[in-house]
């Protein structure tokens, strides 16, 4: 994680320990419902991944005491266990609760947008979910199981008030919703090619299913937009808007998240399909005139595509098999990237050192990776073979058809001067 997502967490840690040695009013009993206001704020996406996404927090304000406090469900520590618990999909995420300001200030100095909306609960609901936010900071109460996108800052508190409108705002949003989850992640993702690369290649078709607007909540802007148009009937009758207020406390000078899904698999096929010409290129001048480097060069080649398509495919290997990071069990990419394609490496390296076996070896390994892409493409035609990775195939099937073809194409009397061991 960058340097200044670091200093966000010790920053607000700190500002969360000013505040957890007493109990707010309404978590004493003494706030009456008609002096409690309750404010949604988004902090707009930041320049660091975990940032990417946005965030959202909630304000209390008792007017009668004059304070308030802000709530937030995206705590978490950095501690000796954290990269494991990350790793196994086991990050533990706390709620916790600051002074605004400070909270404000920060996000201010990190060039993030700062809404507020001012959110119409009943009357008769306004104390319970005030006590509800001072019951989650408390030790025993704080610590949950994060999930992407199913259980998030956004989506506890989208829960909450759903609670304070006695379940309207569930109802309202029980309507498909205009993108996928990939989709909406791929927004997000629009401004780091490579990450989103690798994410996209990480998750299994789970994030392409249909969805309700609901379910795009785990988003934080997704949630503002649809508290923003929502109205809801009281119990005597009377429609409301979820809404009363809305302000730009802080505009950030930065693009906005792009509301259409990026194109961006035209690029992967033009950068693939170049890798690809570059290898066939490479090894037809070897076959007209042989020359010195060759074998160094084209080992290369194998040694650096192993590792771009070994460790991912290791690594989704990993989670899919030993984790509980649900989105990327059975994911179709495991066809075309995989652990046996790490096993290009060091073969790459042996025959770098004129190993002629590695030859051979290498052509397997090739043979391997253009069956599993072709497997995978007759699969397509069945509906159960329905995750969206267009994206991974534009990369990824040029440079196999290119590296497979090439070990075929080369005789291997051109590697004559290797050492028979």
């Amino acid at each position: 994680m960058a340097r200044n997502s670091r200093l966000l967490l010790l920053f607000i840690f700190f500002l969360t320990l000013q505040l957890s040695a007493a109990d707010m009013p309404w978590g004493k009993g003494l706030s009456k419902p008609e002096n409690l206001i309750f404010k949604l704020v988004t902090f707009g996406p930041g320049d660091d991944i975990p940032s990417y996404w946005g965030h959202l927090s909630l304000i209390v304000e008792d007017t009668l005491y004059n304070v308030s406090a802000i709530y937030n469900f995206g705590l978490y520590s950095f501690d000796e266990t954290m990269i494991y618990r990350f790793a196994m999909g086991r990050l533990i995420f706390e709620v916790g609760r600051a002074s605004v300001a400070s909270y404000f200030n920060y996000y201010r100095s990190e060039n993030r947008d700062i809404r507020i909306l001012t959110l119409f609960i009943p009357l008769k609901n306004r104390l319970r979910l005030a006590e509800k936010l001072e019951w989650y900071v408390k030790p025993e109460n704080k610590k949950y199981l994060y999930h992407h996108f199913y259980d998030n800052c956004a989506t506890r508190l989208r829960d909450l008030i759903d609670q304070a409108l006695d379940g309207q705002f569930y109802k309202a949003t029980q309507v498909p919703a205009r993108m996928t989850l990939r989709q909406h992640t791929r927004r997000y993702l629009a401004k780091d090619p490579p990450l989103e690369m690798l994410l996209m290649f990480l998750m299994n078709d789970q994030i392409d299913k249909p969805i309700k607007e609901w379910d795009e909540m785990f988003l934080p802007d997704e949630l503002e937009r649809h508290l923003r148009t929502l109205t809801f009937t009281d119990s005597s009758g009377n429609s409301h808007p979820a809404v009363t207020n809305y302000q730009i406390f802080y505009k950030a000078d930065r693009p906005p998240v792009p509301e259409t899904v990026p194109k961006h698999e035209f690029k992967a096929l033009l950068l693939s399909l170049f890798i690809g010409l570059l290898i066939l290129a490479t090894v037809w001048l070897q076959m007209k005139k042989p020359f010195r480097w060759f074998q160094l060069i084209f080992s290369i080649y194998n040694f650096l595509l192993g590792l771009v398509l070994g460790i991912p495919g290791t690594a989704l290997f990993f989670f899919a098999l030993f984790t509980e990071h649900d989105v990327t069990y059975h994911n179709e990419n495991l066809f075309l990237a995989h652990p046996i394609t790490l096993l290009i490496v060091p073969f790459a390296v042996l025959l770098a050192w004129q190993k002629q076996w590695a030859f051979t070896a290498l052509r397997w390994l090739w043979d391997i990776q253009l069956a599993g892409a072709i497997i995978l493409l007759l699969l397509k035609l069945f509906p159960a073979f329905d995750q969206d990775n267009a994206l991974i195939f534009a990369l990824i099937l040029p440079i196999t058809i290119s590296m497979a073809l090439s070990f075929h194409l080369l005789p291997k009397i051109l590697f004559g001067d290797f050492k028979q061991n």
